[in-house]
């Protein structure tokens, strides 16, 4: 356990097109969503929450880890999660994007960080992190599943 850049990097890295979203925002929002369950929602923000706490608090263990293959996962999951949100931009930023199926893959932006997270947690062999990531997952498929059985 401590502070690490390492765990500062593992969090931006996943954020980084989140910021850029909070700047140039969603256009056509549909006006009526119905809301996902109270329930989902806590957890989802719980694990999210924690998610983005735990390596920051945990940086120093993310930078002795051995890399391996469960790197290249997450890698490989940032990488797909960034195409998402490049095709998203580039689309004019659309909210039907951000739901949109990518072959077999349902709701990927909300697939991607998932896969991220519990890669994350597999990585470091911690249910500290891995826990949390499940939490997150659970909330995040269910909220957006819900909103993409709404607009598709």
């Amino acid at each position: 356990m401590g502070f690490h850049l390492a765990g500062i990097w593992v969090i931006v890295l996943l954020l980084l097109p989140n910021v850029t979203f909070a700047f140039l925002p969603t256009q056509n929002v549909p006006t009526q969503l119905r809301p996902t369950s109270m329930i989902l929602t806590i957890i989802e923000q719980t694990g999210r929450v924690a998610c983005t706490a735990l390596p920051i608090v945990f940086g120093k263990q993310i930078a002795e880890q051995d890399l391996n293959f469960i790197v290249v996962l997450m890698g490989a999951s940032l990488l797909l999660y960034y195409v998402r949100w490049i095709r998203f931009f580039i689309k004019g930023r659309e909210y039907v994007q951000l739901f949109k199926p990518l072959g077999f893959i349902p709701v990927p932006m909300a697939v991607f960080p998932a896969l991220y997270f519990i890669f994350l947690g597999v990585w470091l062999e911690s249910f500290i992190f891995l826990i949390p990531a499940l939490m997150f997952s659970i909330g995040h498929l269910e909220a957006s599943w819900k909103i993409y059985l709404q607009i598709r």
